[in-house]
């Protein structure tokens, strides 16, 4: 059955059994996972996901349930499937369908001509990327990760109070990890390409970038314990941003997971930093013209020039506030229940090179990578202790290589110690809780344990 005559026949459904407010969604996936090995292909995998939840407001209850066929059998076991959902909550919290009605902007997330890129052009690049990787330099002696990934996705939503949205999009991505050696040890980086553009990966420039990154540490040594002024490169920066990013969502703030709850309007940061959410982005990875919720979304300030102007609401928490929602209501799957993220969430660029940001630091360091995000950082305290590594500057120069080192600091206060950003805005690879880019940023203080 299709998805628009399922959906047609659990309405009617819902309205028999006497339901005023009620909504559909689906979510459909389709992966592709290719990687190799000395010339081989590794592994090849091939999925395809897709399912349709429902939610009903009954007695101010919200009532979940999904399912992933779509028949006549589970259009009967959905809205029943709801009720029962209803009748077995406990929580006094107030859910929504939105019943606001909406204009969607029209914007590009789906190319065609992606679709039309065949199976073997897919396994020619991945080869040619390892091939080139092994070829690129003769410190190379492994490849510790050669693949690539593409995949469609599909979500719409439709409920009674007239709301109807539908949207695709899709993506691929390369990645390589070679494995480089002096003769007494062994260094390895990772470099990736995403968009929706296959001619955009070039798999030459793509492994001669990473085996560059990899020889770039070889002699890396620790440094003397002590307080530095650092400049986070801007892949370190976006992965500390995606790692603190509940801390601004309301969802989060309302239930104590976050110190910014009650903080609009005031300084949270230095003045050099605007964080924008926008989720209608060329090229974004997190595009959508509707949020979860099918509420209209659109780009907006989080902070700005300093000043926190708004957490990211859905309609739930927007109504708890007394504020308008954001658009954010989060949905990643038919089965997922309503929550908040953020879209495309990046740092605004500055006027400054990464060159010209290192000049202005002097003397310090760089920070090109970090490790133990999941493990050394409080989400809602804002510490962080990780493992790092990158170079030393000296009068504004890269000097040797760092590694062996542990950065420490609180992420609020990393914010209020931003001295200048850079120009060089970057997106590392997304999840499920968004798309987080940034450019490199010039901190004035962090705390490193060496030697």
């Amino acid at each position: 059955m299709e998805i628009l005559e399922f959906k047609d026949k659990v309405f009617k459904r819902a309205v028999e059994e006497g339901l005023k407010e009620f909504e559909v969604f689906y979510s459909r996936d389709e992966n592709l996972g290719i990687t190799v090995y000395q010339g081989e292909i590794d592994k090849y995998s091939l999925s395809c996901t897709m399912g349709v939840g429902f939610r009903a407001l009954i007695n101010e209850r919200m009532g979940y349930s999904y399912t992933e066929k779509l028949d006549d059998e589970s259009v009967e076991f959905l809205v029943k499937a709801a009720v029962d959902s209803a009748k077995n909550i406990d929580s006094e919290e107030k859910e929504f369908i939105n019943s606001i009605p909406e204009k969607y902007e029209n914007i590009d997330t789906f190319n065609e001509y992606l679709e039309e890129v065949t199976t073997e052009e897919k396994i020619k690049l991945v080869m040619d990327l390892e091939r080139e990787a092994r070829a690129s330099s003769g410190k190379v002696v492994n490849i510790g990760y050669c693949g690539l990934g593409c995949g469609a996705e599909e979500r719409g939503i439709f409920n009674s109070h007239g709301i109807e949205a539908s949207n695709r999009s899709n993506y691929i991505y390369a990645a390589v990890n070679p494995v480089v050696s002096d003769g007494n040890k062994k260094y390895n980086e990772f470099s990736y390409r995403m968009g929706n553009r296959f001619e955009n990966l070039n798999p030459s420039e793509l492994a001669v970038e990473a085996v560059r990154e990899a020889e770039s540490r070889i002699g890396g040594e620790t440094v003397e314990s002590g307080r530095y002024k650092v400049v986070l490169r801007n892949d370190v920066a976006a992965e500390l941003l995606k790692t603190f990013s509940g801390a601004f969502c309301a969802d989060n703030a309302q239930k104590g997971l976050s110190l910014l709850k009650g903080s609009e309007g005031s300084i949270i940061a230095s003045e050099r930093i605007t964080l924008l959410d926008n989720p209608l982005m060329k090229d974004g990875m997190s595009s959508t013209p509707f949020d979860g919720e099918g509420t209209a979304c659109c780009e907006k300030a989080v902070i700005h020039e300093g000043e926190l102007k708004t957490l990211l609401h859905n309609l739930k928490t927007a109504a708890v506030d007394g504020v308008r929602t954001t658009g954010n209501a989060s949905r990643p799957s038919y089965s997922s229940p309503i929550g908040v993220s953020p879209t495309n969430f990046y740092f605004q660029s500055g006027k400054f090179s990464l060159v010209e940001l290192l000049k202005e630091l002097g003397e310090g360091l760089l920070i090109t990578d970090v490790a133990g995000t999941h493990s050394g950082a409080n989400a809602i305290t804002g510490d962080f202790s990780l493992a790092a590594k990158g170079f030393v500057i000296t009068d504004g120069k890269l000097g040797k290589p760092v590694e062996q080192i542990t950065i420490a600091g609180n992420y609020y206060q990393m914010l209020k110690d931003v001295i200048e950003t850079g120009s060089d805005l970057k997106f590392i690879l997304p999840s499920s809780s968004g798309y987080f880019g940034s450019p490199s940023l010039l901190v004035n203080e962090l705390a490193v344990a060496g030697k």
